[in-house]
């Protein structure tokens, strides 16, 4: 709209403001359509937009409780077929990755599937992408089929149409470059929620639930054995059986630390253990002269802070990440809660752990 003849002087609100202090004009307007026919179609849209929205919402919490209690929501994949399957790989140019990457960085629901995954486990889903390029007016997924795949957008733009019963498909939301959708198809076997038509030719990067799934086995499995074999090579854990540190891998935290952040601190309570993933860090302890390093930690599997989970003391040095820095952590008291308490294995087995004696004693007398 554009002012003509000698200038044209304008009032506005903004929706923020209106609803702030009317509520929602889609509402007002939904409970009086009768007196505003002309706006029935854009109402319909909305609310079509809404629900939509509302669903997907769900979905992922649904995607989020899945992760916490079992990790993928997929069914069993044998050890001879994870053995035997070779993961896709699909050319692509640097700058093609990087983008990939930048967009399921950005996204939430990529997220809960690829947030936990390390650089090199991202980047193989990225290779195992197919090229799948479509003409105007075609479907590329259509509403109560089965999907899939879900679709990172390279080029072209897409119109995503929802029908509700009896009613004609409406146009809820369109796609262009670095738009996605039917993530949830990597999760669940479900009939697709929308149909997405293209409108002009287009150029999209794919992924198959089975390939996705098979991956993050893969990488989870990676993951495991790698944690394992660090906590076996932690003294006061040399009594644990192979189960018992599958059970204690299964409880690790991760966590990341920028260069320069303290992880712990001098004189802070302890109640959990740490493990070097990825990065660097080093101890230091304040005293007279100021803060002195006494300890640099620059390989991944080792360790501090195991002190915290045999008795409550304060932390006797600061550790700092000197780059940025993945750690690994257990609390005491999910520690005793799964394993029991270490502190009594310790003590019956104390001539294998004369490095602890003193701790012990200290602890037995508090």
């Amino acid at each position: 709209m554009r002012a003509c003849g000698s200038g044209c002087s304008a009032l506005s609100v903004n929706r923020q403001d209106f609803d702030l202090v009317l509520g929602p004009i889609k509402d007002i307007l939904g409970q009086h359509i009768d007196k505003y026919p002309q706006y029935a179609a854009f109402i319909r849209e909305a609310n079509e937009l809404e629900e939509l929205e509302r669903s997907e919402q769900e979905k992922i919490e649904q995607m989020k409780e899945s992760n916490r209690r079992q990790g993928v929501s997929a069914s069993a994949i044998s050890e001879k077929k994870m053995k035997d399957w070779r993961a896709p790989y699909f050319e692509k140019s640097g700058e093609t990755k990087l983008g990939i990457k930048q967009v399921m960085e950005k996204n939430e629901k990529l997220q809960v599937l690829f947030g936990h995954l390390a650089d090199n486990s991202v980047l193989g889903v990225i290779d195992a992408m197919s090229l799948v390029q479509v003409e105007p007016g075609s479907n590329l997924i259509t509403q109560g089929e089965e999907g899939d795949n879900f679709y990172v957008v390279d080029e072209g733009n897409f119109d995503v149409f929802v029908q509700r019963g009896v009613h004609p498909p409406g146009k809820v939301c369109e796609y262009g470059p670095g738009d996605l959708f039917g993530e949830l198809a990597l999760m669940y076997n479900a009939p697709r929620q929308a149909t997405v038509k293209a409108t002009s030719a287009g150029k999209l990067w794919a992924l198959d639930r089975e390939s996705f799934q098979m991956m993050l086995c893969t990488a989870e499995n990676i993951k495991k054995s790698t944690h394992e074999e660090f906590l076996a090579n932690v003294e006061i854990f040399f009594h644990m059986t192979k189960y018992e540190l599958a059970r204690l891998s299964d409880m690790l935290e991760s966590e990341l630390f920028e260069a320069g952040e303290d992880i712990v601190k001098q004189g802070d309570d302890g109640n959990s253990f740490y493990i070097i993933e990825e990065g660097e860090a080093k101890a230091y302890i304040h005293g007279e002269e100021g803060e002195v390093e006494v300890k640099h930690y620059a390989r991944p599997g080792e360790y501090f802070g195991e002190v915290a989970l045999i008795m409550d003391e304060a932390r006797r040095a600061t550790v700092r990440a000197t780059t940025d820095c993945m750690v690994l952590s257990v609390s005491r008291d999910d520690f005793d809660r799964v394993l029991g308490p270490i502190k009594g294995i310790l003590e019956a087995h104390i001539d294998r752990y004369p490095n602890y004696a003193d701790m012990l004693r200290a602890a037995e007398k508090s």
